[in-house]
């Protein structure tokens, strides 16, 4: 198949702790591929998928492109299951791997893209809930190693402040000791859900794993429809972005240019499609 590319360096400053200090050569290529094609495409041909820092580099791609509809992939895309635990901050995988770890059937679901904190529910299974729900919730003391239920309803932040001002945090459960002193604690209580320190970041993760806080979403967007959208693309006719299924053939964008640790554990396999 004959390519299409268009081909145009912008220079990046130093300014932001985000940015790249070295140039980037930024490629529209005018084929359709589903977006782990297309990560596959650029890393074979040019470097990676691209990943937007700012405003700037956003109107660079938007002004290589025509005025059509239709998408381009980005570089961005939503994990579901890179996970994090409050009490350490650290990025954690939650898979099939991890027997203490079990997740409700069908879950993690995040319905219409607002569920990022983490329930136990019946208190063995893990449910991924939206943030803003109010549950009881569970402290961990590290002073004397205890579990603390809380039975007043809070949202998940609201409980993860509680817990660090009067204990030590939300709970973790990081191995089957911890588990079963959490099913004590829980047994007999008649709690439906109850929020432990599980929570993770959406659309934090971009395929060359740079890091990135700029965002210019299409109004209602991400709205993870039919929940199955775990990738960003950029709109060609507007330049805004929108959550897509992954396995859907559109445009893409590449980079050209040095990049570290390159994420391709995690982009091939945990972007869902």
């Amino acid at each position: 198949m004959e390519e299409t590319c268009l081909l145009l360096i912008l220079l990046l400053s130093g300014g932001l702790s985000t940015l790249p200090p070295h140039s980037r050569e930024h490629h529209f290529v005018n084929q359709k591929m589903t977006w782990t094609e297309a990560q596959s495409y650029c890393r074979e041909h040019f470097t990676d998928l691209v990943t937007i820092y700012n405003s700037n580099i956003n109107q660079l791609l938007f002004s290589m492109t025509p005025r059509i509809s239709a998408d381009a992939w980005l570089g961005l895309y939503n994990d579901r299951y890179s996970w994090k635990w409050s009490m350490e901050g650290k990025l954690f995988y939650v898979g099939s791997t991890h027997e203490f770890l079990i997740w409700a059937n069908g879950q993690p679901d995040c319905v219409n893209a607002k569920e990022y904190c983490v329930a136990l529910q019946g208190q063995t299974q893990m449910d991924d809930r939206p943030c803003g729900d109010s549950y009881p919730f569970l402290c961990y003391n590290a002073k004397n190693t205890s579990y603390i239920l809380v039975k007043e309803s809070r949202s998940w932040s609201e409980a993860q402040s509680y817990c660090r001002t009067y204990h030590t945090d939300l709970t973790s459960i990081r191995s089957k000791e911890e588990k079963s002193n959490i099913t004590l604690t829980l047994n007999g209580s008649g709690v439906q859900y109850v929020w432990i320190g599980l929570y993770r970041d959406p659309w934090a993760f971009w395929s060359d794993n740079t890091t990135s806080t700029f965002t210019n979403w299409m109004p209602y967007q991400p709205d993870n429809y039919n929940s199955n959208e775990y990738c960003g693309a950029f709109n060609l006719m507007t330049g805004k972005w929108a959550d897509v299924f992954c396995g859907v053939r559109v445009f893409f964008f590449c980079f050209t240019g040095e990049v570290q640790n390159a994420n391709t554990v995690r982009s091939c396999h945990h972007v869902k499609h």
